[in-house]
């Protein structure tokens, strides 16, 4: 068994978090999260002061720093008439801007029509989210060759929603993680404050099931309450993984014993079964680095994905193209 961790909603930052929650759009995605991750990084900014503009192609610095202090600086080229054109289907005759150090907005029509509240957004962006569409390779993006940088990422917590989903439990209530992350950390770049930079990252495992045929077997059943059930254990299962391989400061509970679990996998009908991030980002602690990967073209993960790999007592966290397993 496989198991790929794909973000149900882009990254928001903490601060961010308290307004995308009122939108029932979002609400709605985020309730089909079951895995979720908290997370710092130094801000990453827009100079706005230095876009360069070649007809409707626009060049924008983004500057941060990378997990340990090191500053980077790169140009992202955005093509607002592929965007508008994804979006409206066409390049509108005119488009309004809203730019700022942490957003850009695209409206399609003048400056009033946006003011009198009657138009949407064809497309936005907040500085994770342009990380987030880069990495998924959406149309209009380019250039940023130093995305892996600015999306590597300090785990501080791993949870999962047994009883109900990532919205309910991380971003509509008091997360007791959030919190203690929020007035324990020091900022990462002087100046920030923790909120701007504490990241939540809300995904859905989606285990795939790898079976020998024989005339006795079958396609896997999806649909009914024992696939229900088998999906929770494997959440479980998959906290246990990350919290016991990368060991996260802010999680309390170790699993010093995994694979061995009461509300796991171990023991059951599988001979091996593993976990991936398929999102172009890395985490990284103390203990550990947890490399993601997509491959926007083929849509799904490339040879470059870390790997944790259980087969028996035996936990591994791999570099799945440098193994020979």
């Amino acid at each position: 068994m496989l198991s790929t961790l794909h973000l149900v909603y882009p990254p928001v930052s903490s601060y961010e978090a308290d307004g995308v929650k009122d939108d029932p759009q979002v609400e709605a995605l985020l309730r089909t999260s079951d895995f979720y991750a908290l997370a710092m990084r130094s801000e990453v900014h827009f100079d706005v002061e230095n876009i360069e503009t070649n007809g409707d192609v626009w060049t924008v610095p983004v500057s941060g720093e990378t997990t340990d202090g090191q500053p980077i600086a790169d140009h992202v080229a955005i093509d607002i008439e592929a965007l508008a054109t994804s979006t409206l289907g066409h390049m509108p005759e005119t488009f309004t801007a809203d730019i700022g150090p942490k957003f850009l907005r695209f409206w399609p029509g003048e400056q009033a029509a946006v003011e009198d509240g009657g138009v949407e957004p064809f497309e936005w962006f907040t500085t994770e989210k342009l990380l987030h569409d880069k990495g998924r390779g959406v149309a209009g993006l380019s250039r940023l060759d130093q995305h892996r940088d600015f999306a590597t990422y300090e785990l501080l917590y791993v949870g999962i929603a047994k009883k109900a989903d990532t919205f309910n439990r991380l971003f509509e209530r008091a997360h007791h993680a959030r919190q203690k992350i929020l007035s324990g950390e020091w900022p990462r770049r002087s100046g920030a404050r923790v909120t701007d930079e504490l990241i939540l990252f809300p995904f859905r495992v989606e285990p795939t099931i790898f079976r020998t045929m024989g005339p006795e077997g079958g396609p896997t059943d999806t649909s009914d309450d024992a696939w229900a059930e088998y999906r929770k254990r494997v959440v479980a299962d998959a906290e246990k993984a990350f919290v016991h391989l990368l060991d996260p400061q802010y999680n309390v509970e170790k699993f010093v014993s995994y694979p061995k679990g009461i509300d796991g996998l171990y023991g059951g009908d599988h001979q091996r079964y593993g976990y991936l991030i398929a999102e172009n980002i890395t985490f990284t602690t103390a203990n550990g680095t947890m490399h993601g990967s997509l491959d926007p073209e083929a849509g799904m993960f490339d040879d470059s994905a870390d790997w944790i790999l259980v087969s028996g007592d035996e936990v591994q966290l791999i570099r799945w193209s440098q193994s020979d397993t």
